[in-house]
């Protein structure tokens, strides 16, 4: 049943101030709980176009300066996840997902009021602040940067676009042929100035230099570990050159990349 945009509009903000937030629970903040709790918003049987596409976040001061002190880009990450998971749930709303978190005094802490709204192109104002990534702009920085990744140590495969997804999916723009790997596993994405890899396989299954990751800003010389599949993390020619005495291991399950459109 679809409901008229307004008393939706009205009903989500109900219940999304209402449902319990597990991303402030013991004073942590978790970008990815907090996706996952604001997803729940896109299950309803509505058009692309009733869904939000925008969640203000008030939180208390104290709250909001630990954030922007711990996790500065907060509201990107909550927002790819957003993203990636109404994708994979079939439910994406017709615009991006914009995640804005706001100071609010009147707000107790470790607590959150969560406004969500439809922003239509007509209606776009100061709240609309992601980037067009396929601009000229965004694809002159990917360019400067040069970053790629040595997939087991034997092909080097240029970031030229702002997502790269990664998975046993013959569709991945990176597909691994192993069965240890999820079908729709990570994707590595463009935040401004670096590349950030973010888990979408729901198993724990996606590390970096060693350490369980959600999500992580990439530095040169990362090591990802999808499962049994290494990655290196690299950017320009300088990179290309140091990572090329990796040693060559033939018992590695192989891998396959999307052939390059001609």
């Amino acid at each position: 049943m679809k409901y008229p945009s307004i008393s939706r509009a009205e009903d989500l903000i109900r219940r999304v101030v209402e449902e319990p937030f597990s991303w402030l629970s013991g004073g942590k903040f978790d970008p990815y709980q907090l996706a996952k709790q604001l997803t729940k918003q896109f299950i309803e049987p509505v058009t692309d176009d009733d869904r939000p596409n925008t969640f203000l976040i008030y939180i208390h001061p104290n709250d909001f300066a630990r954030i922007e002190s711990d996790i500065p880009t907060m509201e990107e990450q909550v927002a790819d996840y957003v993203n990636i998971l109404s994708e994979r749930m079939g439910a994406s709303p017709a615009r991006p997902v914009t995640i804005i978190i706001k100071s609010d005094s009147d707000q107790d802490s470790l607590s959150a009021r969560i406004e969500a709204k439809t922003i239509t192109p007509d209606s776009i104002g100061h709240t609309e602040v992601l980037p067009d990534i396929g601009s000229d702009s965004v694809l002159n920085a990917l360019r400067a940067v040069d970053a790629f990744l040595i997939v087991q140590g034997r092909r080097h495969v240029a970031l030229d676009q702002p997502v790269i997804r990664i998975g046993r999916r013959i569709d991945n723009d990176i597909v691994l042929d192993s069965p240890s790997v999820s079908r729709e596993h990570a994707q590595i994405r463009w935040r401004q100035r670096y590349f950030v890899i973010y888990d979408i396989s729901s198993q724990a299954r996606t590390m970096v230099n060693g350490d369980v990751v959600q999500e992580h800003i990439l530095r040169p010389g990362d090591v990802i570990a999808l499962s049994d599949i290494l990655l290196v993390y690299g950017e320009g020619m300088e990179d290309r050159h140091a990572t090329d005495v990796w040693p060559q291991n033939e018992d590695i399950a192989s891998t396959l990349l999307r052939p390059p459109s001609e």
